[in-house]
Formats: structure tokens, C-alpha cells, sequence
């Protein structure tokens, strides 16, 4: 998510997943050019394999992608959230006055840890409402959470040190890991 609006009473977080956009579009490249190069060197049959990938991954694009559009105003104390996507939006709102805080959190759909960060709305009740309907890199999640909580006026020192992710973690210090945990 990024900042697309911030004044004193208003932030407006916007989310059109320009990461997958780019990911896709440099995959397409890299296919097209390996092919292109194949078929140059004389292998042509790989040229219609190249094609359908391609369409294959234009295709998930149209089909997937979604714009979220978070806003928060303290004017009107509410906070809005619009998620547009193939089946069209879908619109949450809450009051800003129960919005407690923002965190990063990895618990699922089922209420399991499914290890992939998401930035959550904290309620006064307690409840987890998600900032984003889908999944998202740790360092958006967190930029996403940093916002919010100075918007809210709240200071920012539980934020996670250089914000690894634990496949991160695990391949930086996998070594200390096995040298303090011997069994």
C-alpha cells in the first residue's frame, strides 16, 4: 500500500498491486526473449509454447488483480475500505474512533498462523479486520502499519528491527540458530 493522500484529518492508502504488475511483466520479458533467442537459434516450436505462456499470464492478471482503497477521516470519524476486483467492489466501513491500532499479523483465513504477513486494523473490541483482502510483502505490510499508527498519534517502537521475513531469518542466521540450540 502506498500513502496516496495525507492531510491533517484525512489518510488515503491505496493498494493496485503495481509488484504482481511488475512481476508478470518482466516474466512475460524474460519468456519472450528466451524464446525469440530459441527460435533464433533454430528451435521455432518453442515459439508457441512462449505464446501461450504469455497469454496464460495476461490472462491471471486481468482475472486477479484488485485495487484497495483505504481512508481514514477524522472529520467524519470513519474509516472506509473499497476493494475493487473482477467481481466488482465490495465497500467495509468502521468508526475511526475504535480503530485502536495497526499491526502486522501472519494468523489466516481459519484463525491458523499462515506465516504470510498482513497489515490488520486492531478494534477496541479486539477484533482483527484486515487492511487488504489478499497477501502482501512484509515491507508494504509494514510501511502500510507505520502510516496508520502515526496517523493515530502512536509511536512507532514496536516496529521490527530491518523487518525480515522468516525464510529471511532463517538463511541470515540459520548458522547462529544451530550453534545456540544444539541438541
Amino acid at each position: 500500500m502506498r500513502i496516496e493522500d495525507k492531510t491533517d484529518t484525512t489518510l488515503t492508502l491505496v493498494d493496485d498491486q503495481k509488484d504482481k504488475k511488475l512481476g508478470l511483466t518482466l516474466a512475460g520479458v524474460f519468456v519472450a526473449g528466451t524464446c525469440l533467442f530459441m527460435a533464433w537459434e533454430g528451435f521455432a516450436e518453442v515459439l508457441l509454447p512462449g505464446v501461450l505462456l504469455i497469454a496464460a499470464m495476461a490472462v491471471y492478471w486481468k482475472r486477479s488483480k484488485m485495487r484497495s482503497v483505504l481512508v481514514f477521516d477524522r472529520a467524519a470519524d470513519r474509516v472506509h475500505l473499497t476493494v475493487t476486483d473482477r467481481k466488482g467492489a465490495e465497500e467495509w466501513e468502521w468508526r475511526l474512533s475504535d480503530v485502536e491500532t495497526a499491526v502486522i499479523g501472519t494468523v489466516g483465513a481459519h484463525g491458523t498462523d499462515s506465516g504470510i504477513d498482513r497489515p490488520s486494523l486492531v478494534l477496541a473490541d479486539g477484533t482483527y479486520v484486515p487492511m487488504r483482502p489478499y497477501h502482501a510483502a512484509g515491507s508494504q505490510s509494514w510501511h502500510a502499519v507505520a502510516a496508520v499508527k502515526l496517523f493515530l498519534g502512536q509511536k512507532l517502537e514496536d516496529a521490527p528491527v530491518g523487518w525480515l521475513p522468516p525464510e529471511e531469518f532463517d538463511r541470515y542466521f540459520g548458522e547462529e540458530m544451530a550453534r545456540l540450540y544444539k541438541k
